[in-house]
C-alpha cells in the first residue's frame, strides 16, 4: 500500500530557523515547508560552519530550534527540540517535540 503517512498538512513556508549542533555552533535555515509535526530545514549556505556536523546526523538525533520570522508580538522567538527525521544533500527533515517547547 503506497500513500502519504502524514498526520499533518505541509504549508510551503519560508521561515529563518537556527539550529544549535552538539558542540555549542549555531547554523542558519530556513524552512521549505512547515507542519504541525515538523519542518523541512534546507542549508542554503553550505559553507557555513556547522553544516558538515548537521550533515552527520542520524535519525533520532536530536536538535534544539529558534525560529525567526514573523511572529506578531516582537517577543523572544520560540525555541523548540526536534528529532531528525532523515539528512539530505540540501538540508535535514526534523519531528518537533511538543513536550519540550520553550526549554
Amino acid at each position: 500500500m503506497t500513500g502519504e503517512r502524514r498526520r499533518h498538512p505541509r504549508i510551503p513556508m519560508t521561515v529563518e530557523v537556527v539550529a544549535e549542533c552538539r558542540d555549542g555552533s549555531q547554523v542558519r535555515l530556513t524552512t521549505n515547508d512547515i507542519s504541525g509535526g515538523g519542518a523541512f530545514l534546507a542549508w542554503e549556505d553550505r559553507g557555513q560552519s556547522g553544516i558538515s556536523l548537521l550533515k552527520e546526523l542520524n535519525p533520532d538525533d536530536e536538535l534544539m530550534l529558534q525560529v525567526f520570522g514573523l511572529l506578531g508580538d516582537g517577543g523572544e522567538p520560540p525555541r523548540v527540540r526536534a528529532r531528525i527525521v532523515r539528512v539530505m544533500e540540501d538540508g535535514v527533515a526534523v519531528q518537533f517535540d511538543p513536550s519540550a517547547l520553550g526549554t
